[in-house]
């Protein structure tokens, strides 16, 4: 009876707590998603900004993801930002796409979970990034460094680690 008692009292501490994580991963996301929607109207509108710009949208889109690592439709939309800020107008920057793939195998990879639209997200952005001309990846795979600090846009971003 006492292990039951004790057991319950873990659990309600504990569930709060990640339905609080879970809920501001959600406000997170939402907040993202909504800038992103500015933001690549501002890129459409200023030749040359739109790399510039993606970088506050990842900033909570990695906040969204510490607080709750299996928000899907986070990694979907990371997916899509990194895709963007990956182009510069002449190449692709070879780090930031292959943490644009991290964040859509994910997604794919829980597919059974995913939302439709998160999905077909998911599956665009790596479909996207097959038809890159090999030409217009300059850089080598050896150039991500692997003990640059975790954030999106560096080879070891937080997506390798979930």
């Amino acid at each position: 009876m006492f292990a039951a008692v004790l057991l319950l009292s873990v659990a309600q501490a504990i569930l709060p707590a990640r339905f609080v994580d879970a809920e501001l991963s959600r406000h997170l996301t939402s907040a993202a998603e909504e800038l992103l929607r500015i933001e690549k109207k501002a890129a459409a509108e200023q030749q040359g900004l739109d790399a510039l710009l993606y970088e506050d949208v990842l900033s909570l889109l990695d906040m969204a993801l510490r607080a709750d690592p299996q928000n899907l439709h986070a990694h979907a939309l990371a997916a899509g930002a990194l895709l963007l800020k990956s182009y510069d107008g002449d190449s692709y920057d070879i780090c930031t796409l292959l943490d644009a793939r991290a964040e859509a195998e994910f997604v794919t990879g829980h597919a059974s979970r995913a939302k439709g639209d998160d999905l077909a997200g998911a599956r665009a952005v790596l479909h996207e990034i097959a038809l890159i001309p090999p030409d217009e990846i300059p850089d080598p795979l050896s150039s991500c460094d692997e003990e640059d600090e975790r954030h999106f846009g560096s080879r070891s971003s937080p997506a390798k680690t979930r």
